[in-house]
């Protein structure tokens, strides 16, 4: 593979390391004149600018009248705005400057007051949280605010109310709106960015670094030492799609723009750090092995949606019985051409892993039925693509089966698909820095090998089971990336039976005068002090993990036992983290059934609750979710609308009396979903769908010839072994029924 370099950190090289900021700056200042200056310092440009709003028109000016541009502090810049003539008359201080609008008469700067660094990525390129954030409102001059009602200025304040802190993160430095290393074209991948209405002015003028891209999700990073002391670091992301934006009873399933509703990109990176002491960023001495795994997460790709008769009882799903699935098929060709755009006629495989109960009578068997049907057409309509559903109804086999036993089948389910799919692997070598190498560096890097394809998880709302899902989808491909880069997670020293599952029928207790451990066996109703150690599971474990996939095969009492807690329960507190503010933005609630996360770490480690307890919660929890959605769901959604500019007219009538920057939030754009040789466009089917976030759509759709290759219904069985061979087996002809129990 050639070495290449990633457009962005090729761009901060053109511009020189020598002289430049590790922090950005930034001050909105009004001056007693009524200007609007904005002075900004980031850390990808040596000196400090200040650039304007028009008082009058709301228009960004890239060279402010009267006025000195550049300056070689921040400092500097401020003490001579402070000397003009009309001096300051307030100001507001921050990291960066994450767009602005002019509504109602106002110019409204969205700033982040304060960030708190998440992740540090290869090359010492720092990916940053908002933490705290703040809407400096400044009137315009000359502007008729009797033209405005009380309705447009209550939008304005709803506006403004959006929630920003904690929830979004942003990286100057290095184009994160895709998997690492980011674009290799100039653009970005606009699907992610959801600042992208309030920088247009910035952006259509080449200012686009002193405004940077604004995402919404979770972002982390953690250095960790492996058995043998070789440091590495691991980065994971979660990126909310703003396509269909909104909350879940307005925003679910697929929409006319051929996007589905809480879609979310998870990848998770993981690379060396060439030794001990090395920073996250990597060595500057040598080529250093990275990996990196994408997944995908969403509602059910197809027009659906539920009637609401009471906050309790299970809702009643429908399925538009006139789908064509032209929107479904428009989906998964936009899946295909954002990760293989470079090679567009090379085949690409997504496989959909159907978490949706499907049992006869239940509600959401309609829903995926109506799921199968919709990527069996979107099979027919696309080049180059292989579809698959993999049908794994959670609930029903973690009744049968039980936790671990569910794992275990998701496990055998998945691996074949796993291996088949693969993920990213290449290296990377760090430009030199200056600074100490505190600053980011440019950095070349070259791939052995390309992920083939992509899972998807769904329940219906892409919520709890999810999750939970994805999460023990991600172990397997966890191991292989840490096999790949000859990293070794398996523990050096069991202590005597501490770690390691009992055989079963037994129990652990504590006696409560001397506080020693006693066990108790319940197939032969005796105690004993001796810990029964498991020697039918005791295994060679270096032996085991040299083996490809080799979880795939384990038991997950294997599992746990044998490899480093660290690595798995820091990644399992962060999906329980990833889980909870995912629903929080979706549903205003926190995530349901994260208890069985637990089962990855080994059961000393695991916080015991009854499964009552947790059943009543869940059940409160669901009712809380349903009673918050259909009382807030409305006020919320109109919020996130116009945060992201969408029916921005509506929201507020008074933009037609200036010039604002025209934005459409439907226009094509660089993750174009459109065939090549497509002819006349088509229009949105948005009839029956109430989660629609517009009206038309601006592709066309070309029948090709692909059949539907496989799709596979795990079965709850008292034989696990035999559900899963016979499942995989097996081909689902869709002249019969969808779903089989």
């Amino acid at each position: 593979a050639v070495l290449r370099l990633p457009t962005t950190t090729m761009a901060m090289d053109e511009r020189g390391f020598e002289g430049r900021k590790t922090s950005s700056q930034a001050t909105v200042v009004e001056t007693k004149a009524g200007r609007i200056l904005l002075v900004i310092s980031p850390c990808t440009l040596p000196k400090t600018r200040i650039l304007e709003i028009d008082s009058t028109t709301g228009l960004l000016l890239a060279q402010p009248k009267d006025c000195v541009q550049e300056f070689k502090t921040h400092n500097e810049a401020i003490e001579y705005l402070g000397g003009m003539s009309d001096g300051i008359k307030t100001s507001e201080n921050g990291c960066a400057v994450l767009g602005f609008a002019v509504l109602a008469g106002w110019v409204s700067i969205l700033i982040c007051k304060r960030n708190r660094v998440s992740a540090t990525l290869p090359g010492d390129h720092q990916v940053c949280i908002v933490s705290n954030s703040s809407w400096l409102r400044i009137p315009l001059s000359g502007f008729d605010r009797t033209k405005v009602s009380r309705d447009e200025m209550r939008n304005l304040n709803t506006m403004t109310e959006y929630a920003i802190d904690g929830v979004h993160f942003y990286c100057e430095t290095l184009d994160v709106s895709c998997p690492f290393p980011g674009k290799q074209s100039p653009g970005y991948c606009t699907e992610f960015v959801w600042n992208e209405w309030l920088s247009l002015p910035f952006w259509n003028q080449g200012l686009s670094h002193f405004c940077p891209k604004l995402f919404q999700g979770f972002a982390e990073s953690r250095d960790m030492t492996d058995s043998e002391g070789a440091t590495y670091t691991y980065a994971h992301f979660c990126r909310r799609s703003r396509l269909h934006p909104g909350t879940r009873y307005l925003a679910r399933g697929i929409n006319s723009g051929a996007s589905c509703g809480n879609e979310i990109e998870c990848e998770l990176l993981i690379w060396r750090r060439g030794g001990k002491g090395k920073s996250a960023g990597g060595s500057e001495e040598q080529d250093l092995p990275f990996t990196s795994y994408v997944w995908r997460r969403g509602s059910v790709p197809i027009w659906w949606g539920v009637d609401i008769k009471n906050t309790v009882g299970e809702a009643a799903i429908w399925v538009k019985q006139d789908d064509s699935y032209q929107h479904t098929a428009r989906y998964f060709r936009r899946l295909r051409r954002q990760y293989v755009a470079e090679k567009p006629e090379r085949q690409y495989s997504v496989t959909c892993v159907n978490l949706l109960r499907c049992a006869p009578g239940r509600s959401e068997l309609t829903l995926s039925e109506g799921f199968q049907k919709g990527v069996r057409s979107a099979n027919k309509m696309i080049k180059n693509m292989d579809l698959r559903v993999l049908n794994f109804d959670w609930h029903a086999n973690t009744k049968a089966l039980g936790e671990t036993g569910t794992i275990k089948g998701l496990w055998m389910s998945i691996r074949s698909m796993l291996k088949e799919v693969g993920f990213n692997s290449g290296s990377f070598k760090c430009a030199q820095g200056g600074s100490g190498g505190s600053a980011p560096r440019a950095f070349g890097f070259s791939f052995d090998q390309k992920q083939q394809g992509v899972l998807r998880y769904n329940c219906a709302d892409s919520l709890d089971r999810t999750n939970v899902a994805s999460f023990f989808g991600v172990v397997p491909v966890l191991m292989q990336q840490c096999r790949k880069l000859g990293l070794d997670l398996v523990k050096k020293n069991l202590p005597e039976g501490a770690e390691l599952s009992l055989p079963q029928g037994w129990e652990a207790r504590r006696d409560q005068v001397t506080g020693k451990t006693f066990y108790i066996d319940h197939n032969t109703k005796t105690t004993t002090w001796e810990c029964p150690f498991d020697t039918t599971r005791v295994k060679d474990a270096r032996e085991m993990a040299a083996e490809p996939w080799w979880v795939l095969d384990m038991e997950v009492m294997d599992v746990r036992d044998n490899i480093c807690t660290e690595l798995l329960s820091t990644l399992m507190e962060q999906f329980k983290v990833e889980g909870d503010m995912n629903a929080m933005l979706y549903t205003g609630s926190r995530a349901m059934h994260s208890a069985i996360l637990q089962q990855i770490l080994p059961e000393p480690m695991q916080k015991k609750s009854g499964s009552t307890s947790s059943t009543a919660n869940n059940a409160l929890l669901s009712v809380k979710r349903r009673y918050l959605n259909l009382v807030h769901d409305g006020h919320r959604q109109q919020q996130i609308e116009m945060f992201l500019g969408i029916h921005a007219a509506r929201f507020f009538p008074s933009l037609s009396y200036f010039a604002p920057c025209e934005y459409n939030p439907d226009k094509a754009h660089p993750d174009s979903d459109v065939e090549e040789g497509d002819g006349a466009a088509e229009r949105g089917q948005n009839a029956g769908n109430s989660g629609a976030a517009s009206d038309t759509a601006t592709a066309s759709d070309l029948l090709g010839g692909m059949e539907l290759k496989e799709t596979v219904n795990f079965q709850s069985s008292k034989s696990l072994d035999d559900s899963v061979t016979e499942s995989q087996d097996n081909l689902i002809d869709f002249d019969s029924p969808a779903i089989t129990t």
